[in-house]
């Protein structure tokens, strides 16, 4: 009984410390750092006292394993950089991993990842107050970040990064308009909610985030059956981005002759990092380190194409790894849906949809709090099929 209760004692401060670190993403690296530390102390001990793995035997999870595992072979290439990847193995993607195991591992009721989804809401919300509070004063209230150069970023580095926050957490909260057992009343305040996020994400101005939220959006539609009765929502969307100025500027200089020339050069020197070492790439953690070799513009610059910065890092097998791992997930999640319906599952699909998207053209898997966030929507999502399939058996 005594046993019982402390493994109830660690699994109940687990399922906590995981609501506080979905509200400190976006707010505090150092936070992020000492949930987690204490989380995996925890998950050590509960697991002594209860050494289920259960979860473990998920074939998606071999995926991973192979990810993971060669991440770790690519760091032979590593060179002068073996102890970057290193830390970059270990103090990164595996503390991310770690991250997914905890929350599939804790979110196995409704209810926390009911819990888990509001959460992300408030959070989104606040996120949004203080970007707007950003853009009246010039300074966030959450971090002091000022604006660049004009433009809001809220309690991020840049602009770009902010749209990658609420680009799938606005997917995730449409979703929740369509739920059936929430109240009209309650239906109405999430619209305006929708609305408002909706709009400081066309403020942040990052088309890829843009670009993201409409492809989960319109995904969400259409496997949720719902396409007709948000289409006016959706065009309202579109007309706003075209009818004011700064915000078709941005959408008119994409379809300009050059107008993207920078990104394209960087992926043009990643392509030629790639062919190189295409198998094993140039080790983990060493994309900068290597960059101006092949650079064609001025500046340290990151790939802005997480799949091609992954390739060039770690190898062709590393990225397939990666891709049938995420792949097998989105299959498995269709077809749950495509039995029961689940609205918040479509949901959960449709934002890691959308960060997907939005990681063709940025590199938030290197970027801690959006790398936190993609890994922790992530792990709901795997934990939420997890509960289907068992209720379906």
């Amino acid at each position: 009984m005594a046993k019982q209760k402390i493994f109830n004692f660690l699994d109940k401060s687990i399922e906590y410390l995981l609501y506080l670190m979905i509200f400190f993403i976006p707010i505090s690296i150092a936070a992020i750092e000492i949930i987690f530390t204490i989380s995996l102390f925890l998950f050590i001990f509960k697991k002594i006292l209860n050494p289920d793995f259960k979860f473990l035997k998920n074939p998606t999870h071999i995926f991973l394993l192979f990810f993971f595992g060669f991440c770790g072979l690519s760091l032979f290439n590593s060179g002068i950089y073996l102890a970057k990847g290193i830390k970059a193995l270990f103090a990164k993607w595996f503390e991310y991993i770690l991250i997914f195991i905890f929350v599939e591992d804790t979110f196995n009721h409704r209810y926390k990842i009911r819990n888990a989804v509001f959460i992300f809401l408030v959070t989104a919300i606040l996120i949004g107050v203080d970007a707007v509070f950003q853009k009246i004063t010039g300074i966030d209230f959450l971090r002091k970040c000022p604006l660049v150069e004009g433009h809001i970023t809220g309690s991020f580095q840049n602009p770009n990064n902010l749209g990658a926050y609420l680009a799938p957490l606005s997917v995730l909260i449409i979703s929740s308009l369509f739920l059936e057992q929430i109240k009209k009343q309650y239906k109405y305040i999430l619209l305006f909610l929708v609305i408002f996020l909706c709009a400081i994400l066309i403020l942040s101005l990052s088309r890829s985030a843009w670009l993201g939220f409409f492809v989960g959006v319109i995904l969400f539609l259409i496997l949720s059956k719902n396409f007709k009765k948000a289409i006016i929502p959706l065009l309202i969307f579109i007309l706003i981005l075209m009818l004011f100025p700064i915000t078709r500027q941005r959408i008119i200089y994409s379809l300009m002759p050059g107008g993207d020339a920078d990104r394209f050069a960087l992926f043009r020197s990643c392509w030629a990092m790639i062919k190189e070492n295409p198998f094993l790439g140039k080790g983990l953690g060493t994309y900068m380190d290597y960059f101006r070799k092949y650079a064609t513009i001025e500046g340290v610059y990151y790939a802005h194409n997480c799949y091609l910065q992954i390739w060039a890092e770690s190898g062709i097998f590393s990225l397939l790894s990666f891709l049938l791992f995420i792949g097998s997930i989105l299959y498995k999640g269709i077809s749950l849906f495509r039995k029961n319906s689940d609205i918040l599952l479509l949901g959960l699909l449709c934002a890691i949809i959308a960060m997907l998207v939005h990681m063709f053209f940025e590199v938030h898997l290197y970027s801690l709090r959006l790398a936190v966030l993609f890994w922790f929507i992530l792990g709901i999502l795997v934990a939420k099929i997890n509960i289907g399939r068992m209720n379906s058996i």
